[in-house]
């Protein structure tokens, strides 16, 4: 189709949908749909547990030693960098978000790590409230690295020599715990 400006008096020549080329770039582009119900699932739990994870490293940071508030930091952080990952690449593989908006939203649900943190740390808990906290805190780890991280590995697991990498690679995981926890004191 030939168009000409009225003002400049230039054509522009533009085709047709049926005109296009096959192989270009504008007509090899999937056309994905957002899913909602998948995004908000992902980003509203996300936002809970980090509101959780929050909670739990405010709570470390009152409590008497700051090597234990320290080590509950590291954990959460190489936990989160592998928990927001699998987000991002939910929401932009499979929710069809573009990778600036799931990154965008993914960040903003990160964000309610801090209102978590502050609001434990504005509270001021006793020390059995904190306590009980961290309890809950190192209880939520286990259930989910029992009931949600190894048998989901179980099954995909085929042979003795993997089986044990996976608990090699366990302890290597829970033993800066137990280092922290030798040095575990109680406020005085």
């Amino acid at each position: 189709t030939v168009a000409v400006d009225s003002v400049t008096g230039t054509q522009h020549v533009s085709q047709s949908n049926d005109d296009r080329d096959p192989t270009s770039a504008e007509t090899l582009r999937p056309q994905t749909q957002v899913d909602k119900r998948l995004c908000s699932a992902i980003l509203i739990g996300d936002s809970f547990h980090n509101f959780a994870d929050g909670i739990f490293i405010g709570a470390s940071f009152l409590s008497c030693s700051s090597a234990t508030a320290i080590s509950i930091v590291l954990a959460t952080l190489f936990h989160e960098m592998a928990q927001e990952l699998a987000d991002f690449i939910l929401l932009t593989q499979h929710a069809g978000l573009s990778i600036v908006k799931g990154a965008v939203l993914n960040f903003a649900s990160g964000l309610f790590v801090a209102l978590g943190g502050v609001l434990v740390l504005a509270s001021e808990p006793s020390d059995i409230t904190i306590g009980v906290i961290l309890a809950i805190a190192g209880g939520v780890y286990l259930n989910v690295a029992a009931t949600e991280t190894f048998p989901r590995i179980e099954r995909k697991l085929d042979n003795v020599k993997d089986r044990l990498l996976v608990i090699f690679m366990f302890a290597v995981g829970a033993t800066p715990i137990g280092l922290v926890l030798l040095d575990h004191k109680h406020c005085a």
